[in-house]
């Protein structure tokens, strides 16, 4: 079976991590989140000469994304998808199928924005 068309999700990994953004697609409108979790034993040593940024692939040794969905149109919205993300796998998300092909986070990108070399290529399209 082969994979829907996907559409590039806007993440803007200068922005840092978490973030959220508002997406219209297909008649309806979703709210993306995006969230890193590195267990402290994990993360590098910031004050070492690559420091803010050392990029690290993820998912890795206790470090991993989580994307959530939420599909507006009730005062609460409905939750469609939270979950960890192994990039290459097609993931559901109600109506939607999602892909993430990248995902490095820099640690300068951990509750910080700036350019500091965090990479996240994902799409979207109808499942």
């Amino acid at each position: 079976m082969s994979e829907p068309p996907f559409l590039r999700l806007p993440v803007d990994p200068d922005e840092g991590f978490p973030q959220s953004f508002r997406l219209s697609f297909e008649g309806r409108s979703y709210v993306f989140g995006l969230q890193v979790t590195i267990a402290e034993e994990a993360l590098p040593d910031a004050s070492a000469p690559a420091g803010l940024g050392t990029v690290l692939e993820l998912p890795g040794d206790g470090a991993f994304l989580v994307v959530s969905v939420v599909r507006e149109g009730t005062a609460e919205g409905v939750t469609l998808l939270r979950r960890k993300v192994i990039p290459g796998l097609v993931y559901r998300a109600g109506e939607l199928a999602l892909v993430f092909r990248t995902v490095r986070i820099a640690l300068g990108n951990l509750n910080g924005a700036g350019r500091w070399g965090s990479e996240v290529v994902a799409g979207v399209a109808l499942a």
